[in-house]
């Protein structure tokens, strides 16, 4: 038995650096350094246990040998050692070495019609009766490749006018004289464009190109595909939650036409297959015309020497390639048309701002993730500028008087700074801003304290199209003066650094206009409080509030409820995240959240059941408000539990605890846990995937007979 199963996504360019940290990632083991730091790491690792590493989509040969594969595989003093990889080029298996060489056709017609039916839904194809004949012949022109099957057949599923089946596979053999291979690279995008072409708008349609700015195979946050989208402008709603709204609307438009998959948890990630981006790129470039209006190197790495057109480009995509520098251009190749530009992790510091200050036409600027010191004048002069991502480069401290110049800017975010400093009418200049998130990373690193509070939050007030603010508050001075932003749109809000009291009031908070209206993420981090206590003091619940970050409350033994209930408070609360609260004894008043879907609890020391009965609570409220929460059941939507790093968990709830509607539970490094949270009678039939830290885990974890069977 393979006790560790390690599965890499290769892809075109894949180096041997970048598989180094995929493995080392899967395994939990953090980055060594250099390659060779990385493979001795890796070596050493896998040379004592059997393994199997599944590479998918390779391109060219790997040393697998460089990445730290222990040799030789197969079985060796009773280790089972394999490696299985996925390539569309033969040469790739010669030059692997390959043992046994396994040739994936394509489906043959009767399995290629079941898989056709499945996704167009035997509702469609029996609504007139011509359709079941023409979406046979529909078939046949796909070839029998599953991915156009699964594609086009989602896209057929409302199509019960016969005119319309015509058109399809009209459009289907068309796209198959293209070159007379037609299984060749082009004759596929050009089948998949019918998917893309079905899109019921424009907006659904550049939505989709957009996912290709990210990386081959990369794993798409979801909140950083709608701020794009949003910073698009794409998406332009009356307020903010609408937009957001719109946005998550259109990633499931776009799941559904299986143009999007998601991917991890819940709660986090899309991905784009690679031959559904790579046609994304070849419908931006002109369908093959390669006219570079979109310039798209992500991730190809820092080593690879990059040559921009630079006249060309209105996109350009240089993300996560730890670049240092702009590739040069001459006064003759000036880039006049470049409207986007993603920058963000890299290595580029203040100098880049000689070069971007020469992209005159910019409107969309990402460089989170970089080594920029602080805001260059050059960056200010961009005046065409209505995006601007600076989150997470952690040493800028301030916005200097001339970003006033930017008046164009919509959207800006500072995630992430150490933002100290900002100028008396700098902000109330940005006549257009709509968005600004200001939550810095001073309560982690000790930034000291602002001078712009709460004078910023009367510069917001006069703001025409303000829509959403994200704003700290860094100890309870800062934290005393939120009541001068009751009036603004305040989306987010981290409360950290508050160190002198043992109880905390959540009613404190709710007594602030935002908080019921429009606060979507509350953060409390790197505080003292024992106990966060609720009160029966009004009525106020958070109306908006979707997210509760709970992180480094080293003291917080509990949560307290004083009459009122967690139904009644959380009605909208969607996903909980509690890390490193040392003494937390446990969560028992999260199993009646109504809406919660992800929970993860991790590094809670003295934990030793997550979710006990309700005589655990510590709360004080009416039997009626008791009744009323149990009625709904525990968990009654939750989706995905990540429990991880609490050494003292032995067992994760009692007996009256269910999870109807859970898809994904990870359990990892809590080596007390004896019992797995499942009862033959109360299965979770929903269940997708299990994650365990390793074999002995679950082979030490007990529960009723047959439940290790069915799961």
């Amino acid at each position: 038995m393979c006790l560790h199963v390690i599965f890499v996504t290769t892809s075109r360019g894949c180096s041997v650096q970048t598989i180094e940290e995929y493995i080392l990632k899967k395994l939990r083991i953090p980055e060594g350094g250099n390659v060779e730091c990385q493979r001795q790491i890796i070596y050493e690792f896998l040379k004592i246990r059997s393994f199997l590493i599944l590479l998918d989509d390779l391109w060219e040969q790997i040393d697998l040998q460089a990445v730290g594969v222990p040799y030789p595989l197969g079985i060796v003093n009773q280790l089972e050692r394999k490696v299985v990889l996925t390539t569309r080029l033969r040469k790739v298996c010669g030059e692997m070495e390959v043992s046994e060489v396994l040739k994936v056709a394509c489906l043959q017609e009767t399995d290629a019609w079941q898989l056709f039916k499945e996704k167009v839904s035997e509702e469609t194809l029996s609504s007139s009766p011509r359709i079941e004949t023409l979406a046979r012949e529909l078939v046949k022109e796909l070839k029998g490749l599953p991915l156009a099957l699964i594609v086009i057949g989602k896209a057929m599923y409302p199509k019960t006018d016969p005119i319309e089946w015509e058109y399809a596979i009209q459009h289907m053999h068309r796209s198959c004289c293209i070159k007379d291979n037609p299984l060749s690279l082009e004759n596929v995008f050009g089948q998949h464009k019918f998917s893309y072409d079905n899109l019921r708008n424009d907006t659904l349609k550049h939505c989709f190109l957009t996912c290709a700015l990210w990386p081959e195979d990369w794993e798409i946050i979801k909140a950083d595909l709608d701020q794009c989208c949003i910073g698009l402008v794409l998406v332009d709603e009356c307020d903010i939650r609408r937009s957001y709204t719109k946005a998550y609307s259109i990633i499931g438009d776009l799941r559904d036409a299986c143009l999007l998959e998601n991917w991890g948890n819940w709660y986090g990630f899309v991905k784009v297959h690679d031959v559904i981006r790579g046609m994304a790129l070849w419908i931006s470039c002109g369908y093959g015309d390669d006219n570079n209006k979109w310039f798209i190197r992500a991730e190809a790495g820092a080593e690879e020497s990059i040559s921009i057109p630079w006249s060309k480009p209105e996109y350009i995509s240089l993300m996560l390639n730890g670049m240092k520098k702009l590739p040069p251009f001459g006064f003759d190749h000036r880039p006049m048309k470049l409207t986007v530009l993603c920058l963000q992790h890299n290595y580029f510091d203040g100098s880049i701002a000689e070069t971007v200050k020469n992209f005159t036409s910019l409107t969309y600027l990402d460089l989170r993730t970089n080594l920029l010191k602080n805001i260059c004048e050059e960056l200010c002069s961009l005046a065409n500028l209505e995006y601007f991502d600076l989150s997470h480069n952690p040493n800028i401290c301030e916005l200097p008087h001339y970003f006033r110049n930017l008046t164009k800017l919509k959207f800006l975010y500072l995630l992430c700074t150490i933002i100290r400093r900002v100028p008396e009418e700098v902000i109330s200049n940005l006549k257009a801003l709509q968005v600004i998130d200001l939550r810095t990373c001073r309560a982690y690193v000790g930034g000291g304290p602002v001078n712009f509070i709460p004078n910023i939050f009367q510069e917001l007030g006069t703001l025409d199209h303000f829509k959403a603010a994200g704003i700290e508050a860094d100890g309870f001075d800062e934290y005393e003066t939120l009541r001068e932003a009751a009036k603004l749109p305040i989306r987010s809000l981290r409360l950290g650094s508050l160190k002198r009291t043992h109880e905390f009031g959540l009613s404190d908070i709710l007594s602030i206009k935002f908080a019921r209206r429009t606060l979507y993420e509350l953060d409390i981090i790197q505080s003292n409080m024992e106990q966060i206590i609720v009160r029966d003091e009004s009525s106020y619940h958070f109306g908006a509030l979707n997210k509760l970050l709970l992180w480094f409350l080293v003291n917080l033994r509990g949560l307290r409820w004083l009459g009122r209930s967690p139904t009644s408070i959380f009605p909208k609360l969607t996903c909980l995240d509690v890390n490193s609260c040392s003494k937390l004894e446990n969560l028992s008043w999260v199993m009646y959240v109504p809406c919660l879907e992800h929970l993860e609890v991790r590094f809670s020391n003295i934990m030793a059941e997550a979710f006990p009965g309700t005589e655990h609570h510590g709360e004080i409220m009416s039997m009626d408000q008791e009744s009323s929460m149990k009625s709904n059941g525990t968990f009654s939507c939750l989706k995905y539990l990540h429990l991880s790093d609490n050494p003292k968990l032995v067992t994760i709830y009692d007996d009256n605890v269910m999870f109807p509607f859970l898809e994904q539970l990870v359990l990892t490094k809590s080596p007390e846990l004896i019992r797995l949270p499942f009862r033959m009678h109360r299965l979770p039939l929903k269940l997708q995937e299990l994650q365990f830290y390793d074999v002995e885990c679950w082979d030490r974890l007990e529960c009723d007979e047959g439940v290790k069977y069915f799961l």
